[in-house]
C-alpha cells in the first residue's frame, strides 16, 4: 500500500485530513479531525451506466452507537464515481448536539470535499 497525497479542509472552525492510498486497483482514504475514532467504513463502488456516464454504488457499516458509515459511504461514492477506482473510505467525526439542518450542510461539505479529493486524485494518479 503506497500513500500518494493528503489533503485537508476545513469545515466550521474543525480541520479534517484525508490521507489516500493506492492498493492494487482501489483507493483507502483515512479522514481524521478533531475527536478522531473509528466510526464507520463506506466503500465506493464504480459502474458505468448503460448510456455511458460514470456512476458509483455504496455501501457502509457503522459501527454500534455511530452513523459514520452513510457519511464515509458518501465520500466513497463520489470519489470511486470519478476515478473509476474501488473505494474505501475510513473516519470517524464528532458533532455534538447536531440539528437535522446542521447534519445535512456537514453532508453537503464532506461530498463536495470528495468531489474535489476525487478530481485531484485523477491528476497525481494519470
Amino acid at each position: 500500500m503506497k500513500e500518494i497525497a493528503t489533503f485537508k479542509a476545513k469545515y466550521s472552525s474543525q480541520e479534517f485530513i484525508a490521507t489516500v492510498f493506492f492498493k492494487e486497483g482501489g483507493l483507502i482514504i483515512d479522514i481524521t479531525g478533531p475527536n478522531d475514532h473509528l466510526g464507520g467504513v463506506g466503500i465506493g463502488v464504480p459502474y458505468i451506466r448503460k448510456n455511458g456516464e460514470k456512476s458509483a454504488n455504496y455501501h457502509c457499516i457503522s459501527l454500534p452507537a455511530h452513523r459514520d458509515g452513510e457519511l464515509a459511504a458518501y465520500v466513497a461514492r463520489n470519489i470511486a464515481k470519478i476515478t473509476r477506482y474501488y473505494t474505501v473510505v475510513i473516519l470517524g467525526v464528532h458533532f455534538p448536539e447536531l440539528k437535522k439542518h446542521q447534519l445535512n450542510a456537514i453532508i453537503r461539505f464532506f461530498e463536495g470535499w470528495a468531489i474535489d479529493i476525487g478530481e485531484q486524485i485523477i491528476t497525481k494518479i494519470s
